[in-house]
């Protein structure tokens, strides 16, 4: 059955969880990257229990080679990658005064480099098909300021920039290149937000997934390059 294929970097946990088995409940074969072996094999089972074909690959997205090898092994088993979402991404939110330089490499490393990894890896194969979807989960952070994001906050703000220029970039290869933009969302990550509150309405990484599928779904001459998340009535 020739199902689409999409492959998800962070795939093991959270908003990349969440959106590898909303794809697949589409019908999608889903490729999830990691480097947590056992929950990301936990995934794969739940992801072929949807009845599609599911692959994992240890390793780090900010190793070019990693990023070559699994883009490569997609091509070669399915033929293709349809889409593309580089949701991988850490965060390590303190004040300036209190950070290191290699804090900050090590984000921009993940949040920077690793989707520029797996999308240059991606994008040769997507132009001789002459179509795709690559989809970088951003944040708000990319665009508003708080204390404690200098680090984390240049991340997102640079990868707003990456996906603006590739989408110009793209879009004559039928090729679409869009940034998520969530607030706060209830994972491990948004938990250790400084100031973090448990509320009762607030984004979900389900949201989050389901916001990728909307992107994916539009009509093939449609192009939502941006699309900010937030909670309808935060409480």
């Amino acid at each position: 059955m020739n199902r689409e294929t999409a492959v998800v970097t962070g795939g093991s946990r959270g908003i990349g969880k969440a959106i590898a088995l909303r794809l697949a409940r589409e019908n999608m074969d889903v490729i999830i990257t990691g480097r947590d072996e056992k929950r990301i094999i936990k995934v794969e089972e739940e992801i072929k229990s949807l009845g599609v074909e599911c692959r994992y690959f240890l390793g780090n997205v900010q190793d070019p080679s990693h990023a070559e090898y699994v883009i490569n092994s997609v091509v070669k088993e399915f033929g293709k990658v349809d889409h593309l979402i580089n949701n991988a991404g850490i965060g390590i939110l303190k004040k300036l005064v209190d950070s290191s330089l290699a804090e900050f490499k090590e984000q921009m490393d993940v949040n920077i480099f690793g989707v520029y990894n797996f999308t240059k890896a991606a994008v040769p194969h997507m132009i001789n098909a002459g179509k795709g979807n690559i989809i970088n989960i951003a944040s708000l952070a990319g665009k508003n300021a708080f204390v404690g994001g200098t680090m984390y906050g240049a991340t997102k703000h640079a990868l707003l920039g990456f996906t603006k220029s590739l989408m110009l970039e793209l879009r004559g290869y039928n090729i679409r290149v869009a940034a998520v933009c969530p607030g706060s969302v209830e994972t491990e990550f948004g938990r250790l937000t400084p100031g973090h509150q448990v509320k009762t309405q607030i984004l979900t990484s389900d949201d989050v997934a389901e916001a990728v599928y909307t992107i994916i779904r539009l009509p093939a001459n449609a192009l939502l390059s941006e699309l900010d998340l937030r909670p309808t009535n935060p409480k």
